[in-house]
């Protein structure tokens, strides 16, 4: 494998980056690790039906026992789990018996890709290469809901919008209730000369809080810790065929747009391809045309109070394919700070409306030591800005266990014409037992620079984060700096110009009996902020300082937060929140938060947070209500309520954010959702339905429809006006895969 000349001074630099002291890591030694070795079997002799009468199910290997990690850590599960391994030349199998009390089972989640916190629940992962990086995760609850995700930054990132094409069924019986899965070797990538996969299950079963372990089952440990897996072993003459796939989309659309000078109904029609070929198992190249995404869920509104960015995630399929390959620097947050490529950035303009990407080609994988990972997309012309391609190499070479560095170049500017690049370097060091058994540590480091056409187009960022890790410690120290011509094109930023240091140490303490109390949890994660003259810009000192989980799996939270910002915001850009300008000045504040979080066994539960404190000179209060009531596998009904008080003395605000979600679950395959959402500030009313009918694994029809209201008078929101129309759109989808 030879690197690109461009990409060598960035490798040699990543190498410089690494101090010696961090090598030693990869030299830390793996505990022994449970195996297993799946039992070969001829192709067509099992059914995915939900129940395991075929005779072929009493012949194969069986896993050993759980062991509980919750509520008691190392104790025998409560219930007996049977779980059975097979495979043959083109899926591996799992069977899993649940023994239980039918009536304690817990199975109210039918549809694909339930955030699943109210049912019984399978969970397993495969580390296909056995490398510790990177693992495909799936999931079954008793109620037949299907999940998976993609696993990454050795189980510190976990993307849960991938889906994958495979099949599973569950029922509940007189003896608990069973699954069976059916995961496509088509579906994996994996080492075809390999024959160990890192692996490891996980049951939850919500009667009792209980959750139960194959591998390490140890707090200190997440599941999805990738270092901390068992063993498949004999995986052999595995096949993907021609490892090809073809998923034509169909699809047509009706629709007016209240809005534009010509608001008739208009009817169009449009066709397009993905391909997807596998030149090895270990590798995937992808072909995207008239690429489409009307299938996709639509974002949920947020109210920002602070003078920066907000993060919303990707969730189109095509950029989720693999995402991991492409992620950079430290593991992937919900609200990360710098991201050097997102992928949100191809196909939307500056109002986060869709562009047209006419094609894209991306090919992913694996070849040797090296994850490589090459994206081009060309994007259709739009508000005066011609057709143009953008893309993002990444490069990295795996270094022995949870070790890793690498590279990544980008290439575009979505927005404007003209040339932007971003380069970069970045490692990972760490092992699960750094510090002994149950004491991990890890440390990452990335160094980026951007180049914009026009002055003052580039800026440097770099940073470096150490975690270590126990069942009852938890440290992290963060030190990040970013230029102010620091301009990632193609990425996220969400504050230029700065210096940043921060810390965090977090305390748990678990209870050995039956008490009442399950957990208590305290938690001081001081930061500061300085521009890069070294002038503070900001600190803030969270201390919850009280967390307790109950035995009856509820919980109540107690944090104060100290905080000081310093406002300077130029008078072309003011500091607004809602309709108030903060002035420039120097802000200390105080602020309180409460948080309760009801069990989630119960048919109705929900969440309730209250912050209250200062703000800006004025005072803040902010309450968020989060009730969700699922009496049945039928119907789930979910309803979140923000308010936002503001007042600066001279003039006060008030926002409300309000959304609510009817879903259907007619079964597993045929699900129906409705999102509708209204916030007092733009006094838009927007309704999105989605039927989704899964014909079979990777045969899917869509009816969706996109409808919007809103109170204005003279384009500008106005509380006392009626609601008039915006838009109103109804597609109808039809995708398609062969695989050959």
């Amino acid at each position: 494998m030879s690197i690109p000349a461009a990409l060598r001074p960035c490798l040699s630099r990543a190498a410089a980056l690494v101090p010696a002291a961090l090598v030693l890591l990869a030299s830390v030694g793996r505990a022994q690790r449970p195996e297993i070795t799946p039992t070969r079997i001829e192709s067509g002799r099992i059914v995915i039906d939900g129940v395991l009468d075929e005779a072929v199910w009493a012949e194969v290997a069986r896993l050993g026992p759980l062991t509980q990690v919750e509520p008691v850590e190392g104790a025998p599960a409560t219930v007996v789990t049977d779980v059975r391994i097979a495979y043959d030349a083109h899926r591996i199998y799992f069977g899993i018996l649940c023994h239980d009390d039918p009536s304690e089972v817990r199975a109210r989640q039918r549809d694909r890709d339930a955030f699943v916190r109210y049912d019984d629940v399978i969970e397993l992962w495969l580390d296909t290469f056995d490398d510790e990086r990177f693992a495909f995760w799936f999931q079954m609850t008793a109620g037949g809901s299907r999940g998976d995700a993609l696993i990454s930054d050795s189980g510190d990132s976990f993307n849960k919008n991938w889906d994958g094409i495979w099949n599973g069924r569950a029922r509940v019986t007189d003896e608990g209730w069973v699954c069976e899965m059916a995961i496509p070797f088509q579906t994996l990538a994996f080492d075809e000369h390999g024959s160990t996969w890192g692996f490891n299950l996980q049951r939850k079963r919500i009667a009792n809080g209980e959750e139960a372990r194959w591998a390490s089952p140890n707090v200190a440990y997440r599941f999805f810790r990738l270092s901390e897996g068992g063993v498949l072993l004999g995986l052999e003459g595995m096949e993907q065929g021609l490892g090809l796939d073809v998923a034509p989309y169909g699809k047509i659309t009706s629709g007016r747009d209240f809005e534009s000078q010509n608001d008739e109904l208009s009817t169009t029609g449009d066709i397009g391809v993905d391909i997807t070929y596998r030149p090895t198992p270990a590798t995937t190249l992808r072909i995207t045309t008239n690429t489409d995404f009307a299938e996709t869920e639509v974002d949920e509104r947020q109210f920002n109070l602070t003078r920066f960015p907000l993060f919303f995630p990707e969730k189109r399929d095509f950029f989720l394919e693999d995402a991991g390959v492409f992620e950079f620097g430290f593991p992937s947050r919900r609200r990360p700070s710098l991201v050097p490529f997102f992928s949100r950035t191809i196909g939307r303009d500056e109002d986060g409306k869709a562009v047209t990407i006419l094609g894209g080609v991306k090919f992913t994988g694996r070849v040797g030591d090296w994850n490589i990972g090459l994206l081009d997309t060309v994007v259709d012309n739009h508000d005066g800005v011609s057709t143009k391609n953008l893309g993002v190499l990444r490069v990295s070479r795996n270094l022995g266990g949870e070790n890793a560095a690498g590279a990544i170049v980008t290439s575009g500017r979505p927005l404007e014409g003209g040339y932007a690049t971003t380069a970069g370097v970045d490692f990972r060091f760490g092992s699960s037992r750094a510090f002994g058994a149950e004491h991990s540590g890890t440390i990452w480091g990335y160094w980026l620079n951007t180049q914009t056409e026009g002055p003052g187009g580039e800026g440097h960022a770099f940073g470096l984060q150490g975690q270590a890790s126990s069942a009852t410690w938890r440290h992290r120290a963060t030190a990040l700096s970013t230029g102010s011509g620091f301009n990632p094109e193609m990425g996220f930023v969400r504050r230029t110009g700065i210096r940043q240091y921060s810390w965090s140490t977090e305390y748990t303490w678990r209870s050995d009996d039956e008490g009442p109390l399950r957990e208590f949890q305290a938690r001081i994660a001081p930061s500061f902020t300085t521009d890069t003259h070294g002038h503070r810009e900001s600190w803030r000192v969270p201390l919850k300082w009280l967390e307790l989980e109950f035995n009856s799996e509820d919980k109540i939270e107690f944090e104060t937060s100290w905080i000081f910002e310093r406002v300077d915001e130029p008078a072309s850009d003011p500091f607004e929140v809602g309709d108030l300008t903060v002035d420039n000045d120097n802000y200390t504040m105080t602020r309180y938060e409460v948080r309760f979080e009801s069990n989630d066994r119960r048919i109705l539960n929900g969440d309730v947070e209250v912050e209250f404190g200062d703000f800006f000179g004025g005072d803040l209060l902010r309450i968020q209500v989060e009730p969700v009531l699922i009496p049945g596998p039928l119907f789930k009904l979910s309803l979140a309520v923000e308010d936002f008080y503001v007042d600066l003395g001279d003039d006060d605000f008030h926002t409300r954010l309000t959304s609510a979600n009817f879903d259907f679950s007619f079964s597993p395959d045929v699900s129906w959702k409705n999102l509708v959402q209204y916030d007092t500030e733009s006094k838009n009313l927007g309704f999105q339905s989605r039927l989704h009918w899964i014909v079979k694994p990777g045969h899917d029809l869509f009816l969706v429809g996109l409808f919007g209201w809103e109170k204005s008078t003279n384009g500008e929101p106005d509380h006392d006006a009626a609601f008039t129309p915006t838009g109103q759109e109804v597609t109808l989808k039809i995708a398609y895969t062969m695989r050959f």
